[in-house]
């Protein structure tokens, strides 16, 4: 009777242990989507969160894009949606269609810059001489008191960068398409380069893609809200500050039932944001 006890006391043990939840299964996974320009960032961020939350895993994907994050958000394929630019009306139309409310964290901004070839005298412009001239109604720098030289627009293909070139097409060149002659590449640094080694050329990249080798063939051209304002050269502090005026926001994207976890982590991200440029992920 003792040993039929025993062995009853045994299994009853082994029953409460295997239902206690493992380390893995214990552990919170947040999976994070979207927009390939923000990662390196996003990962670094999520790396020291995980680092003080060794409970909670965070996954951020590389090689997607801004469209795939909003549709696997709405389809709760991900908790995290990284966007660099507003969700479309057709975005939002799907998540409403869905009974999908969706809730827009502000992380901060990055910028558009033009660059020139470094031979061109046109040293500023205001956002309507940018916006004229990728359109394509200023054909010669002649008319914004430079050379007698035709413009040649070279722009990143959409494909590579379709969150970039939307906020392009929409904020700054109010909805119209990039001139239908300009020279398509298929991702920066290639834009950088024929920039560089065209003359008269003149393109919109991303602040981080002027790397220190290209300064010596392309320059960075200041910007003037208006005719009116003053050339703004663009830094972390003036596209902070909003002074420089071609920047662009940042944003996570969480579904409005998110769990503490998710917003534990877009909260913290908030804080961190693009304003900490020594952030790091390497731990001592």
């Amino acid at each position: 009777m003792k040993r039929i006890f025993r062995i009853a006391l045994i299994m009853m043990a082994l029953s409460f242990a295997w239902s206690l939840p493992s380390n893995a299964e214990s552990k919170v996974c947040i999976t994070v989507r979207g927009a390939y320009s923000m990662w390196g960032r996003v990962r670094s961020i999520a790396m020291v969160y995980s680092k003080d939350h060794p409970q909670v895993e965070v996954s951020v994907y590389s090689h997607s894009v801004v469209g795939e994050g909003i549709r696997m958000l709405i389809d709760g394929k991900a908790d995290v949606a990284m966007a660099s630019r507003h969700i479309t009306p057709g975005e939002s139309r799907e998540a409403k269609a869905k009974g999908v409310k969706l809730d827009r964290h502000l992380i901060g901004y990055g910028a558009i810059v033009i660059i020139t070839d470094k031979q061109n005298p046109v040293s500023a412009l205001s956002v309507e001489q940018v916006k004229m001239i990728m359109t394509g109604k200023i054909l010669n720098w002649k008319e914004l008191g430079g050379k007698d030289q035709a413009i040649t627009v070279v722009k990143c293909s959409e494909k590579l960068h379709p969150g970039t070139s939307y906020f392009i097409e929409n904020s700054v060149l109010g909805g119209v398409p990039v001139a239908r002659g300009a020279v398509t590449l298929p991702d920066f640094p290639g834009v950088v380069q024929k920039v560089g080694e065209t003359r008269g050329a003149i393109a919109f990249v991303r602040s981080r893609d002027p790397f220190p080798g290209s300064n010596a063939r392309t320059s960075i051209v200041k910007i003037k809200k208006d005719e009116h304002s003053p050339s703004i050269h663009p830094t972390r502090a003036t596209i902070s500050d909003g002074t420089y005026p071609l920047r662009r926001p940042y944003f996570l994207y969480t579904t409005a039932t998110a769990g503490k976890d998710v917003r534990g982590f877009v909260d913290f991200a908030v804080t961190r944001g693009w304003g900490q440029p020594a952030l790091t992920h390497v731990w001592q």
